[in-house]
């Protein structure tokens, strides 16, 4: 159900005492797999790093000061959180905002209906503060039990005309006599202009009740002083699409008094009904009045004493990062206190990562080292904090990888890492790798040991792969009894870097788990067949066992099923034009690759199979990447555009079969006139050239009779 954003939706959301999360798009997240994490991207690593979301690096940090991992504790247990849709590629080593929270947020239903205070927005809460007004009514029994009724059967009905303004005027028609009814009556009054957004009348309203012969009414009036104050800020704010307009939309003179009224009410009630509120909407202010100094100061307290799981933990992050870290308006996001600078520091060291496809942007301006070293003095009770700032500056941001190594010493064999102490070890082990440190497999090796929490041994198995795949020792991570066990990994270097003989091996380990057997013999299938391997081909093919699945071409990729059975169960022809089994064109092709007939039919295999634009294992990871160092099996595919080509120009191509090469040919840009058989596009003139070619030789074919148009 999409929800209609209405202004008091807005208003209500805007006037809550925490931010809401930034949702991405619905689209998937592919992640770059590497330990490089200084471009911000859809997805985040358990190091701590410029590129990872504000609110990780936060928790991290939080976390990290108790002895606790990012979700669970550092000595391991527990499980991984259920990816959603567009996080199942990042297996054990990539998160993202929504998963390292899902344990302590309740999931988010697309199905379920929307809570009432969803859809009527502040008129929800009018209605669900009901109990209080009338029990307050109820206590003070100086009020007359026929006030009493008519003052409730007043509320009642203004929670009515709150959701319906067109239901006619409650208040002038209700009167009161006795002094506490009258406040009562004088706070429905400025609630009813509360809850009709007339904001300033509500203020003044609730203003000259601060004397209130009741107790409830005097309390709860001076808290509603603020809120209708912070309202009158926000009032003009937002755009006709509900659009948030910045502070420069905001009413300042309106968030002064708001934040006025909300020390008048501190200091007037320190353990009142509402103090822990007021104490929340004083952030709300200061940010409204642009106070971004206290804000981050305030901020700080806050984080500093708060649990250290649990939704509200949650809520507070998603404020912090989006009224203060992330907040465009904020001209200094590095004002607040040791956590929050450590995050804005981050933040300034973003660089770009032109082979990250999900990449959004470095830093607008990027910290400089001088600028840095300047806040030595703030982290005085932190200097292994500070020093591992100045590390992720040394190696993002100039690339000094011998200033990495000096700025965090080894410290690979510890029994288990909180979150900054694994990310520094991780960033050493980076720089060792930058350097080619012809030590940087064993620090690996070391590292595993106490790589215990959630994330953590992935992470590392994830640095020794790429160390092997960097140094020709693709077989190590295959080996019996080798440290990497994380599926992603492994699959990755199967479908990209691995050669036919160690693809045959891993296809016929009866110890190994059958997905990967699956997909180490769909990636050697598939490439032998496309670059020509037949012999190899037709050997390979009995090891297809017979129920592997036939279904998902286009959602494989490692992690998850191979179609196997499409190179068994595959279809190979259609009416028209005929073609044996697969195993049958790939006999014709062994004994004589150039066959006609045969590549024709290898191509309908292809085409009926819809493998037309499938590059999935032909397409290398970047040379940065987990699979892109390395490739071992030789050869190109043969693109199936490429076979109708050579068919029409080989003299020894059977006139049916030239027919046939030609139709496909034409068809291969029909309809939306862009190649759909891979391979070098032709311009339109040669398509055309086909089209005639087969009206003008083969008129009476099929294939001419069925060809209105070329493309």
């Amino acid at each position: 159900m999409r929800l209609k954003r209405t202004k008091g939706v807005v208003m209500a959301g805007l006037l809550a005492s925490s931010g809401a999360a930034l949702a991405c798009a619905d689209v998937g997240c592919d992640p770059a797999w590497s330990l490089f994490g200084g471009a911000q991207a859809c997805h985040n690593r358990v190091v701590i790093g410029p590129g990872n979301d504000s609110r990780v690096n936060l928790l991290a940090l939080l976390r990290d000061s108790a002895g606790l991992g990012l979700t669970g504790a550092v000595t391991g247990g527990g499980d991984y959180p259920k990816p959603e849709y567009d996080e199942e590629g990042f297996g054990h080593t990539f998160l993202d905002w929504g998963m390292v929270t899902r344990q302590w947020v309740p999931a988010f239903d697309p199905q379920a209906e929307p809570p009432a205070n969803v859809i009527d927005g502040p008129c929800a809460a009018f209605r669900a503060a009901t109990p209080q007004f009338t029990d307050a009514l109820a206590a003070n029994r100086a009020v007359p039990q026929a006030e009493r009724s008519v003052l409730a059967n007043a509320r009642m009905q203004l929670v009515a005309r709150c959701a319906d303004p067109k239901l006619p005027a409650v208040l002038p028609g209700v009167a009161a006599s006795s002094a506490p009814g009258k406040a009562f009556l004088g706070y429905l009054t400025a609630s009813d202009a509360f809850y009709a957004t007339r904001y300033s009348e509500a203020a003044n309203g609730y203003a000259a009740l601060a004397s209130a012969p009741d107790p409830w009414v005097a309390e709860t009036a001076r808290y509603m002083v603020a809120r209708a104050w912070l309202g009158e800020a926000l009032l003009h704010s937002t755009d006709e699409y509900g659009y948030f307009g910045g502070l420069k939309a905001v009413d300042k003179a309106a968030a002064l008094r708001g934040k006025a009224a909300l020390a008048d009410y501190i200091k007037a009630y320190p353990k009142g009904r509402y103090t822990e509120s007021a104490k929340g909407l004083e952030r709300r202010a200061l940010w409204l009045s642009g106070d971004f100094a206290a804000l981050g100061q305030r901020y700080e307290s806050v984080l500093t004493g708060a649990p250290k799981e649990g939704e509200a933990l949650v809520d507070l992050l998603n404020e912090a990062d989006g009224k203060y870290l992330s907040n465009a308006d904020n001209p200094n996001p590095r004002g607040g206190g040791l956590l929050l600078l450590a995050a804005a520091d981050l933040m300034a060291m973003r660089v770009v990562d032109p082979d990250e496809r999900y990449d959004l942007g470095g830093a607008d301006k990027q910290i400089d080292a001088a600028t840095l070293a300047s806040q030595q003095a703030s982290f005085l009770r932190a200097p292994e904090l500070f020093a591992f700032l100045q590390a992720n500056h040394a190696f993002y941001v100039t690339k000094d990888y011998a200033r990495v190594l000096q700025l965090i010493p080894d410290d690979a064999k510890r029994a288990s890492y909180t979150p900054l102490a694994f990310s520094r070890q991780v960033l050493r082990g980076q720089a060792l790798a930058a350097k080619g440190d012809p030590n940087e497999a064993g620090f690996w090796l070391e590292l595993l040991g106490g790589a215990k929490a959630l994330w953590q041994r992935p992470t590392v198995e994830l640095g020794l792969a790429m160390n092997w795949e960097r140094h020709g020792k693709l077989a190590q991570v295959f080996a019996p009894g080798s440290p990497i066990t994380d599926r992603m990994v492994r699959e990755i270097l199967l479908t990209h870097s691995a050669g036919s003989a160690l693809l045959h091996r891993v296809a016929l380990d009866g110890q190994g788990l059958q997905s990967e057997r699956d997909a180490a013999l769909f990636t050697l299938l598939y490439k032998q067949l496309s670059r020509g391997d037949y012999a190899g081909f037709r050997s390979n093919l009995t090891l297809v066992r017979g129920d592997a699945p036939t279904e998902g071409l286009w959602g494989f990729a490692p992690g998850t099923a191979a179609p196997l059975g499409l190179f068994a169960k595959g279809r190979t022809a259609q009416a028209g034009f005929a073609c044996p089994v697969l195993q049958g064109t790939v006999a014709a092709l062994a004994a004589n690759p150039q066959d006609s007939h045969a590549r024709l039919c290898l191509g309908e295999f292809w085409r009926l199979n819809g493998f037309d634009g499938f590059t999935t294992l032909d397409t290398a990871p970047p040379k940065g990447r987990l699979g892109g160092a390395a490739n071992d099996f030789p050869g190109k595919p043969l693109a199936r555009g490429a076979i109708y080509a050579a068919a029409i120009v080989d003299p020894r191509t059977a006139p049916d079969d030239r027919a046939y090469a030609l139709y496909r040919a034409v068809n291969c840009y029909g309809p939306s006139g862009y190649n759909g058989c891979g391979g070098e596009d032709v311009p339109i003139a040669q398509r055309k050239g086909w089209y005639d070619r087969l009206k003008r030789e083969f008129p009476k074919s099929l294939w001419a009779q069925k060809q209105k148009y070329y493309w």
